[in-house]
């Protein structure tokens, strides 16, 4: 009787992973998370009791007691399953439970588990397959405070599950949808779940913002710095509803920054990533002006889509992006200073009213030693001479790629919003996304 049961239980486990979204347009679509990719060993248990599954025959392979640790490794081409090689090209985690969580690698998780071969790769991989919206409980924590006011963290519900859908499929090379990271979406299983995150996925049940009858790439960062951005000034695709629009982010602790560098850091940065400059002279930068902006190396909102450096080596136009990669920058939205010592320029002595004698010193800045690259003399750059504790300071504003819903002004908006509006979030959104629809498509 229970070989027949789980036999069952099996079945229905495989037609709801493999049911297309289409077949049940009441419930919510099924999505696969690539929990992990390429291990050398897997860590599994469970709430409740639990059998372990040759996904192709059906056969059982183990059964276990809630909380027992069972590792799955790899065997030759093949894997083991606490050290005992195994004939399984992929396992299922059966719990015997009705709704136990199956824990991997010490996190819990709803929905169905299965543990693979990595496609191409000597490892493991682990697939969770879940309905949408126990996905999306995962995801809000990792992306934004659950304590923040409701009409942001539904907000942040209805951007998660859309960007969710846009990217089904974007892993399918890997077997799975989505990945678990900041390249997806930062996903934690139930272990990461909030009741207040919960409350508001709940709220927002099958909302998604929409363009054109579809799911928009609904985008998000966490602070735009006073201007979110156009997408193709940062991706190259321009997309209708990811327009750059003011942002409401003052009271976020990333909402200003500064970085200071030498001109030594900036050479090592750039040299790791494969540019050699010789030695940096100078960087070529358009003011910042209020947005919206018209610049030709800059975006609507004032970040920096180009620049140029200026070596003795020679000069190179680089992206914003790319430079904020290679020296660790929060954003793009930056502007560049230069910053040169000071030195003791006078020292003299000074009697004062009383016949007291003191010595004081009068401090100037150290001026730029010429150079004579005619290059330096264009406007807009930034002339570095390579003093002693010269410094280069990137100040900036925001935190983030700058595109779609900033969180923080989604914050900052809830704040504001009328009291007892319980769909507010749906503003919210609207002005983040110019131009969607917040349609409910379960």
């Amino acid at each position: 009787m229970r070989k027949i049961v789980l036999a069952l239980g099996l079945m229905l486990l495989a037609a709801a992973a493999a049911a297309p979204a289409a077949a049940a347009p009441a419930a919510a679509p099924l999505i696969r998370v690539g929990l992990w990719t390429n291990q050398t060993n897997i860590i599994l248990s469970a709430e409740s009791g639990f059998s372990l599954v040759d996904a192709d025959s059906r056969e059982t392979l183990g059964d276990y007691k809630a909380g027992e640790k069972v590792t799955v490794t790899l065997a030759g081409a093949g894997m083991a399953v606490k050290g005992s090689k195994v004939a399984a090209r992929e396992i299922l985690v059966v719990p015997a439970g009705k709704d136990a969580a199956v824990e991997v690698n010490r996190r819990q998780y709803r929905g169905a588990i299965n543990v693979r071969r990595t496609a191409g790769k000597n490892g493991l991989t682990v697939v969770n397959t879940l309905p949408l919206e126990e996905y999306v409980y995962g995801v809000i924590v990792g992306e934004i405070s659950p304590a923040w006011p409701q009409e942001a963290v539904k907000a942040q519900a209805v951007a998660a599950r859309t960007y969710a859908l846009y990217s089904l499929g974007k892993h399918k090379n890997d077997g799975f949808d989505v990945c678990t990271t900041t390249d997806c979406q930062v996903y934690g299983g139930k272990t990461a779940e909030d009741p207040r995150a919960t409350k508001a996925v709940d709220a927002t049940r099958g909302l998604v913002a929409t363009h054109g009858g579809k799911p928009i790439a609904a985008y998000f960062h966490s602070s735009g710095g006073g201007y979110t951005e156009n997408s193709e000034n940062v991706w190259g695709q321009r997309l209708p509803y990811l327009r750059g629009v003011a942002d409401f982010d003052e009271t976020s602790p990333h909402y200003k920054w500064e970085k200071q560098l030498t001109r030594k850091d900036i050479e090592e940065a750039l040299a790791s990533a494969g540019i050699q400059l010789g030695t940096l002279q100078g960087i070529e930068l358009s003011p910042p002006t209020k947005p919206p902006v018209a610049a030709p190396d800059r975006g609507v909102s004032g970040r920096v889509t180009e620049l140029r450096l200026i070596g003795s080596a020679g000069s190179i136009e680089i992206t914003g992006a790319k430079l904020r990669t290679i020296l660790g920058l929060n954003s793009t939205l930056f502007d560049v200073k230069v910053t040169l010592p000071t030195v003791k320029a006078v020292e003299f002595e000074v009697t004062d009213s009383y016949g007291d004698r003191t010595v004081k010193t009068v401090p100037i800045n150290v001026k730029p030693i010429p150079d004579k690259n005619p290059g330096l003399d264009k406007p807009n750059i930034r002339r570095i001479s390579g003093l002693a504790n010269e410094t280069i300071v990137f100040a900036g504003f925001g935190w983030g790629h700058g595109v779609g819903l900033s969180q923080w002004g989604a914050k900052a908006m809830a704040e504001k919003a009328p009291v007892g509006d319980t769909a507010y979030f749906r503003q919210i959104l609207k002005h983040y996304y110019t131009g969607v629809e917040i349609s409910k498509l379960y």
